[in-house]
């Protein structure tokens, strides 16, 4: 925070023949004007009551004037006045009901001698978001066997349970199948009619149901009847979208549509969706370049890469593996030491493992055949570490280990410092630029859930879990939703690069 003092010099000239230097004129008049006790905050808009009480020394009260200003944000291009141009407030204590839209904003507190004119001003940074811009949001099957959402936010360290329910009027029907996060999707406001981007998530239930939400308010602004140009065919299954390369892309049975976000779309797009490229998906999507997307192409057994103009088929010719024989179970994208990896876990139809090691050019580098004696080739959960070890996770018998990637593929289990409740059933590794890095646990006891998330230290779970989240309803999945990221090309890509630091981000569909 920076302070700025403004001197009305012209209120001194009937006294500078007393004085023969003008610097000196002003310190012996003027005290200094000293404010402490502010600080940068966040608020929650339309929810929040920002108190922001200021420290102030060197005048009385009664020989003081007080303002509060605003900039940034929606008022970016009000600046006519500079600072001064919109006015919250004219008090010392500030008591704002937070009504504004979200985004990263500069609060002004300015403190004027109301005789002299003499002003210092100070800037709090302030980050307002909505209750739902923000957050990890938590996939779950409610109890009556619906698909649901929970939001929990790590600021104020709060979950709002049930909101599809709570803003849609009910639960979307059927189990859930997947959740994805897509950043500057394009859309056409259902209240304004105004083509815009804004971020969304995609949300899978029962066997062919979708619908994509906007995440400042979770308005639906998709579903099966609207995210194409034509009809959606009643077989053609939605696995997915994702963000990549300047394109938000959506996976299906039929193959891949993509249309440009961001900086690189239109004014007057709608976001609506033509025709496929390629034959086939599945949920299986990986991060792998700055361009494009790989994935399991389901119906037609083939791992491909997209990035926006056709679908190439990665080859591989070493005969280890059966392409037509398995199916993919688990995927992950590792970078270490400057070094990315991609990885797929499939599985035969006689229940033998193998593991797919992929390298930048989409070369398949190894395929391992995975001992039946190890965990990794018996666990239901399977999840891989991005940043902090190259490994995977899994959980079998409810113990978590974890597997190297490197030559020896050697296995070891974790401990879980402190105690969990119930039976794991979920397990990630979610993380946001230098923010967080979280090794997430996901347990459930009847008919309730608990996640765990816990710091990474030397690729396992450190200390006592820094967020725990008790809900109801069995979890699907968790993915964490932010507001910061505007530029479509980022989540996928520098999640995993040193420019993570500078934009502070993660990836956003399985990983």
């Amino acid at each position: 925070m920076k302070k700025y003092i403004i001197i009305l010099v012209c209120s001194l000239l009937g006294v500078v023949s007393c004085y023969d230097d003008d610097s000196h004129v002003a310190t012996k008049l003027l005290n200094d004007i000293v404010i402490d006790g502010l600080k940068d905050t966040s608020a929650i808009s339309c929810s929040t009551v920002l108190d922001l009480i200021p420290e102030v020394s060197g005048y009385s009260e009664e020989e003081l004037s007080y303002a509060w200003y605003i900039y940034g944000g929606e008022f970016e291009k009000q600046t006519d006045k500079g600072y001064r141009t919109v006015q919250i407030d004219s008090v010392k204590n500030l008591s704002w009901a937070v009504d504004v839209k979200k985004g990263d904003y500069t609060l002004v507190f300015e403190v004027t001698n109301k005789e002299s004119g003499y002003a210092v001003m100070e800037e709090v940074k302030l980050t307002v978001s909505t209750a739902f811009s923000r957050g990890f949001y938590i996939l779950k099957e409610t109890s009556d066997g619906n698909t649901d959402l929970d939001i929990y936010n790590e600021g104020n360290k709060q979950l709002m349970t049930n909101v599809l329910d709570g803003t849609q009027g009910d639960a979307m029907r059927g189990k859930p199948r997947n959740l994805s996060v897509i950043y500057e999707k394009a859309h056409v406001d259902p209240e304004t009619a105004a083509s815009g981007y804004t971020t969304t998530v995609f949300v899978g239930a029962g066997e062919r149901d979708m619908a994509c939400f906007r995440t400042e308010d979770l308005v639906k602004i998709f579903d099966r009847s609207t995210l194409l140009y034509g009809e959606m065919s009643e077989e053609e299954v939605p696995y997915c979208m994702a963000t990549a390369g300047a394109h938000n892309f959506f996976f299906s049975s039929k193959g891949i549509r993509g249309d440009y976000a961001g900086m690189f779309g239109s004014e007057y797009t709608t976001g609506r969706l033509g025709y496929p490229k390629g034959n086939g998906a599945s949920s299986f999507v990986q991060a792998c370049d700055g361009r494009g997307l790989m994935f399991w192409n389901e119906q037609q057994h083939r791992l491909c890469y997209f990035a926006g103009d056709e679908v190439e088929e990665i080859e591989y010719m070493g005969g280890e593996i059966i392409w037509d024989d398995v199916r993919a179970i688990a995927t992950g994208w590792n970078h270490l030491a400057g070094e990315n990896t991609m990885w797929y876990m499939f599985e035969s139809q006689n229940g033998q493992r193998y593991l797919v090691l992929i390298n930048p050019k989409f070369e398949v580098v190894e395929v391992r055949r995975l001992s039946s004696s190890l965990h990794i080739a018996n666990a239901d959960i399977i999840a891989g570490n991005g940043l902090s070890s190259y490994s995977i996770y899994s959980v079998h018998n409810n113990q978590l280990y974890r597997y190297s990637l490197s030559e020896d593929a050697s296995e070891v289990l974790l401990s879980l410092p402190g105690s969990i409740e119930g039976q794991i059933t979920y397990l990630s590794d979610i993380y946001f630029g230098k923010s967080f890095d979280y090794i997430v646990i996901g347990t459930q006891a009847g008919d309730n859930y608990a996640l765990y998330m816990y710091e990474i230290q030397g690729g396992q779970p450190y200390g006592e879990p820094v967020h725990v989240v008790k809900g109801n309803g069995k979890i699907k999945q968790v993915r964490y939703v932010s507001q910061s990221i505007t530029w479509a090309m980022i989540p996928n890509y520098y999640a995993f690069t040193d420019y993570a630091s500078m934009f502070g981000m993660g990836p956003d569909f399985p990983y």
